[in-house]
């Protein structure tokens, strides 16, 4: 965000866990003496307008390839995972799931006595939940961001989506009433330092921040996922990739903490347990599962070719070979593996409250 943001197109428990990894020009008016200024050939400037336009749009749609997946040109680099078409598909996959899990719910902040105005959605990946929000709330002005174009161009006249790197200083020319995360792993340096503290500061008093974040470290309550399981090691690896990386995965157990240190006041914590493949009796639960086993499987090369290459030097065949194992691990229902899915939501303070 140090630069402005680039609109787009827009129509319209004893629980067992894995242990160890490390974690200005000046301008003179005509004088009295008759001079006047030259006037510009204002052709020249719109066009060199339009070409400026034209060139930006075009880098941020270049994406580049890589492993045989396309990734975010704007910013290149500084996420790890894919944004073509599978992986948009996997996103509304999880985030299908997540909803599952909330009982259809968009948010758990105090937002239908007091609609908000205007919402910010950081990190909004394929927009889905930033256009539910839109049809949810018609009267607010929604503004999505992310690195990568890649939200549909019909949404809700209400909703806008922008190209940005939320993690470099914020400029919004006016603030929001309700700002949202979900599924940010890996997107920040500091959680706390890039978007908790730039949210209160771009929140009105009274606002609210919610953020809805998986916490990838796999826990078991009877023993049945062994550390040093295929299942096990991937998950160790991965997450000390992401460390390594300067992006961790861990911070959503940190949530309601970041936001007490950060100033928010009235904060909640919600936490559900995610199963990773359909061994639960629940059968709410166990549909959760039997779509975050998909998930996994349609995610695990996104999640590990660009980690795992970068940080551990490995080829991408080397990379697939080692998840064969993985993969028969995510569907075996006897491994009773869940993830902790954390929703915390905390109000920016009127003045004079704290």
């Amino acid at each position: 965000m140090g630069d402005h943001p680039h609109p787009l197109p827009n129509n319209g428990q004893t629980s067992s866990q894995l242990e160890g990894y490390p974690f200005t020009f000046h301008y003179s008016p005509p004088s009295s003496s008759g001079e006047s200024c030259i006037e510009p050939d204002k052709r020249l400037i719109e066009t060199s307008r339009m070409d400026s336009s034209m060139s930006l749009t075009e880098s941020i749609y270049n994406f580049p390839r890589h492993f045989g997946r396309t990734y975010h040109a704007y910013r290149e680099g500084s996420y790890a995972f894919p944004n073509d078409k599978p992986e948009i598909e996997r996103l509304a996959l999880q985030d299908a799931a997540f909803m599952k899990i909330m009982n259809n719910r968009l948010y758990y902040a105090p937002l239908n006595n007091y609609p908000p105005k205007r919402v910010l959605d950081i990190a909004t990946g394929a927009g889905d939940w930033a256009i539910a929000m839109g049809d949810r709330f018609p009267n607010a002005k929604v503004v999505a961001t992310d690195l990568s174009p890649i939200q549909p161009e019909t949404v809700p006249a209400n909703v806008e989506f922008y190209v940005e790197d939320s993690s470099e200083p914020w400029d919004y020319s006016e603030t929001f009433d309700y700002i949202h995360t979900r599924t940010t792993g890996a997107c920040w340096e500091s959680f706390e330092a890039q978007i908790a503290r730039q949210a209160f500061d771009t929140l009105t008093p009274g606002g609210w921040l919610e953020s809805q974040e998986l916490y990838p470290v796999p826990h078991c309550d009877d023993g049945t996922l062994k550390p040093d399981s295929a299942l096990g090691l991937w998950f160790r690896d991965f997450l000390n990739a992401a460390a390594e990386a300067r992006r961790p995965l861990t911070e959503a157990s940190s949530l309601r903490s970041i936001y007490e240190r950060v100033g928010f006041v009235d904060v909640h914590e919600r936490v559900y347990k995610i199963p990773l493949n359909g061994w639960a009796k629940d059968a709410k639960l166990k549909e959760v599962g039997n779509m975050m086993e998909l998930n996994m499987q349609m995610g695990l090369s996104a999640f590990s070719l660009g980690l795992f290459n970068r940080i551990y030097g490995l080829t991408p065949e080397q990379i697939e070979v080692s998840l064969v194992e993985v993969r028969r691990d995510v569907s075996n229902s006897s491994i009773h593996a869940y993830l902790p899915f954390y929703i915390v939501w905390g109000r920016k303070p009127f003045p004079g409250e704290t």
